[in-house]
């Protein structure tokens, strides 16, 4: 037997489809798998992202402008040491993220709030510190804003846009950026962050457990109650509004769940409290002799 190679039939490499129609079932096949893979990540994102690594969450807050640059007054910046040394000293009680640099701002603003954001950041106003009485109240919402920032709800709270930038940030710093887009540039929107229920009641056990190891009661948290309590009861201008009430809800089931928590982990509820640091108290104080002058 002769054994030979046979050329191959004439055309048997060609197509008979035309090469543009080929190329755009390419393009649009592709383009289809982009979508369902985007599609399906933003759909996924607000519970993947506070489970990537810190460190990427860290950078992408990194490339974006800072919520705790410092104030230009000299009160501002010593009321923001002393928000800061608070912080420091609550965190270091709490087993935060791994590489997390906790960052305190402050913003003499009339707004009732605190919130957590980014890279270990969180804000406060000048209209919640005037309202507490003690350290113990100040520490019982910065201990709640840091419970937040420990476990890391605001990657998923503030959006899919920001979420997904937290994930693509592990292949780039860049690409996590324009993901986010410019949702965190708005300080407006970040102000009406809010959790949900299961997410505050994890930060609300977080920060009982903080302040009854630094304070030894939860005389603090119940202070907090009362003034949320007495502030929603008066007429706010706009300005003056509570958010602190809308992004963090103090219901009355709340308040006895920590009841509860406090009997179940024999903590008491009450107990002396500290005073606020020298220049929280002289802004609070300024406060009240401007409201009496007025």
């Amino acid at each position: 037997m002769k054994l030979e190679n046979r050329a191959p039939a004439e055309g048997i490499n060609a197509s008979h489809e035309n090469p543009l129609k080929e190329l755009a079932w390419l393009l649009t096949g592709s383009l289809a798998a982009v979508v369902a893979i985007v599609f399906s990540i933003s759909l996924a994102a607000q519970w993947i992202a506070p489970r990537i690594p810190y460190k990427y969450e860290a950078r992408l807050a990194a490339s974006l402008p800072s919520f705790t640059t410092a104030p230009d007054t000299d009160q501002g910046r010593q009321v923001q040491a002393e928000l800061q040394a608070l912080a420091d000293r609550l965190a270091s009680r709490m087993q935060m993220p791994e590489g997390m640099i906790v960052r305190v701002g402050w913003r003499d603003d009339r707004i009732v709030n605190a919130y957590a954001t980014l890279g270990g950041q969180m804000v406060f106003f000048g209209g919640l510190l005037k309202q507490l009485g003690s350290e113990d109240a100040l520490a019982m919402v910065m201990a709640h804003e840091l419970a937040h920032l420990k476990y890391r709800h605001a990657s998923a709270a503030l959006g899919r846009g920001v979420a997904v930038g937290v994930i693509l940030s592990v292949i780039s710093a860049e690409l996590g950026r324009n993901a986010a887009g410019g949702l965190l540039n708005q300080a407006g929107v970040v102000t009406l962050l809010s959790f949900s229920r299961d997410q505050e009641r994890a930060a609300d056990e977080a920060a009982l457990s903080a302040i009854a190891a630094e304070y030894g009661h939860l005389a603090g948290a119940f202070e907090l109650f009362e003034v949320f309590q007495r502030q929603a009861g008066a007429k706010f201008e706009a300005a003056g509004a509570v958010e602190f009430l809308r992004t963090h809800p103090l219901t009355a089931s709340r308040r006895a769940a920590i009841e509860h928590w406090a009997a179940a982990n024999k903590v008491p509820t009450t107990g002396s409290p500290r005073p606020l640091p020298p220049a929280i108290a002289a802004l609070r104080e300024g406060a009240r002799r401007n409201a009496k002058a007025s």
